[in-house]
């Protein structure tokens, strides 16, 4: 998929492009600028999206362990898109020191979206795109595993096992191997069922940190555990604190953690 990466109209223009203050200063921010002029660049744009980190700005304040994210929205020729930023320097130059803020890989944040939102990179920076809810499906696809679930949004019926069907030996392997790790500070699950497909069981965790690659350490423990004692669904894991959609909203909201990290 592609789309144009000329700018609508009303998309909030920056400053000329020259350079300062370190731009670019990341990968993210050297494709952005290579992308003036060639509307062909936007497959480009995705691709590196896909594998680097945003600014999202937090008008409500709120952070890793706040709950569901207060998201800011704009309107570009009447779709709607949620602004984030390449780095830190283009979020200050553009909102300013007074606003909160957080970081989080890209996928991680497109996938928390509903599938009618787009995300707007750099309004009013020195090189920004605004990618429609197409554009971030793609985003969505970036670097996908079998844990990793749908990459796009659809109408979920959510519930708990029933005891008899809850699989606890395969809880209790993936609490173990989450304690071994030592970055996931509870974890949940839960069986959904998207559209009329077969459920599937969501296992939601929230970190004790963020530095790193935030989804390696439990996607391989999780896939430990499944390896000692399988379950009858296919497994996705989500990270309760990064994304946010109305699955991990019930998780958060209803479900009990299976595995609670110990002080």
């Amino acid at each position: 998929m592609d789309f144009a990466a000329d700018l609508p109209a009303d998309f909030p223009a920056g400053s000329p492009l020259h350079p300062h203050g370190g731009w670019p200063g990341n990968e993210l921010e050297e494709v952005l600028s290579a992308s003036l002029g060639q509307p062909s660049a936007g497959a480009r744009i995705v691709e590196v999206l896909g594998r680097s980190f945003v600014w999202v700005p937090l008008p409500n304040g709120g952070g890793p362990h706040s709950g569901p994210l207060d998201l800011p929205g704009m309107e570009i020729d009447g779709q709607g898109y949620v602004p984030v930023f390449s780095s830190e320097e283009q979020f200050r130059q553009v909102v300013g020191s007074h606003m909160a803020y957080t970081v989080a890989p890209a996928v991680e944040f497109a996938r928390g979206l509903p599938p009618h939102v787009g995300i707007a990179v750099n309004p009013g920076g020195v090189v920004g795109v605004p990618l429609p809810p197409a554009a971030v499906a793609e985003v969505c696809r970036a670097g996908r595993s079998p844990l990793d679930g749908p990459a796009s949004g659809g109408r979920v019926k959510l519930y708990e096992p029933d005891w008899q069907d809850d699989p606890v030996d395969f809880l209790s392997a993936a609490s173990a191997e989450f304690a071994a790790i030592g970055v996931v500070a509870t974890a949940r699950r839960c069986l959904a069922a998207i559209e009329t497909g077969p459920p599937v069981m969501f296992v939601g965790v929230e970190l004790t940190h963020w530095e790193g690659d935030l989804r390696a350490a439990p996607t391989d423990a999780l896939g430990r555990a499944l390896g000692r004692v399988p379950v009858p669904w296919p497994v996705n894991l989500v990270l309760l604190d990064v994304a946010q959609d109305p699955v991990i909203e019930w998780m958060r909201a209803k479900v009990r953690p299976f595995y609670t990290r110990e002080p």
